[in-house]
């Protein structure tokens, strides 16, 4: 079981998606003006983004998204079976020869690795973490995820404040990782492709699915919107402007969830934070989370040929 648990922490650390961090609150002291700065430099383009604000979109990610161990653990409750055949196969990982096609894989596999870990299918955790391993390689950020640094998200996996701390500064090694090899633009493909592959999983258990995860799948609209407001800021090549665009329909769908303000409210966690609560609720009707799903899948299908 440790062992599965430091591959579930492993990846939490390459940002894959939001393994580990969850939860709707956001903590003001460390985000308060954060999202003022990143809307202003994200304004003003990819040249505009620093690295550090990349941090602080992608934190506030980790905040408001239910990450894919969230949804997998709502999906069990439901008492939803595993799915084998939802995922991307992990003996497909080696038929993603460019850097572009591995990045946004890396991300799919480790939406993937949660979802069976969650399941304790143990045998098809390992390939999944064999298949990660393989392209984290080729793409030449294996040593990011250094033997210390996993044992330190393993040590503080219950301190969510450390955690997003640690994930924020290994992002930031990545970001700066592929940026020194020429390939900044890639974090931008890791981050998306696992929103996609957590969302895609998701949905897959739609007539199960408690009114908790069809909640949960409306709260994404945020969430998106904060996705896509960090790609964007990377230098748009071919293929991440390809996945943004393919993702339209996506945002489309999502523009269907209604939104309504709720009163704001604010605690103070044991470590001295602040955390505010409440604010908008969302919700979306059947069809608005069928729409959601049709949309989804179709750029998740894309993204595995």
């Amino acid at each position: 079981m440790r062992f599965i648990q430091r591959t579930q922490t492993s990846i939490a650390v390459l940002g894959l998606g939001l393994l580990l961090i969850t939860g709707c609150g956001e903590s003001a002291e460390s985000n308060q003006g954060g999202e003022d700065q990143v809307a202003q430099e994200s304004a003003m383009g990819s040249e505009g983004m620093s690295v550090t604000t990349r941090q602080t979109a992608l934190t506030k990610i980790f905040h408001a998204a239910p990450s894919p161990m969230e949804t997998a653990s709502l999906i069990k409750r439901s008492g939803a079976q595993f799915h084998a055949d939802a995922l991307n196969p992990a003996g497909q990982s080696d038929q993603y020869t460019t850097s572009d096609r591995q990045a946004i894989n890396l991300g799919i596999y480790g939406a993937d690795l949660s979802y069976a870990t969650i399941f304790e299918e143990n045998s098809i955790s390992i390939d999944y973490l064999e298949a990660i391993q393989s392209l984290s390689s080729a793409l030449g950020v294996n040593d990011v995820l250094s033997d210390d640094v996993m044992s330190s998200v393993e040590d503080n996996r219950n301190d969510r404040q450390e955690l997003i701390r640690i994930v924020s500064e290994t992002f930031y090694d990545l970001n700066e990782r592929l940026k020194f090899n020429g390939q900044e633009h890639l974090a931008g493909l890791v981050v998306a492709s696992g929103w996609i592959e957590g969302m895609y999983l998701a949905t897959r258990h739609l007539e199960e699915a408690p009114v908790e995860l069809k909640q949960r799948i409306a709260e994404q609209k945020l969430t998106l919107d904060d996705v896509m407001r960090l790609c964007r800021s990377y230098e748009q090549t071919d293929e991440l402007t390809g996945l943004l665009n393919a993702m339209a329909p996506i945002e489309a769908a999502f523009a269907q969830v209604k939104s309504e303000e709720g009163e704001s409210t604010t605690n103070r966690e044991e470590s001295g934070s602040f955390v505010i609560g409440g604010g908008p609720s969302y919700s979306a009707d059947d069809a608005t989370i069928q729409a959601i799903a049709a949309s989804v899948a179709s750029v998740r299908n894309a993204c595995i040929q």
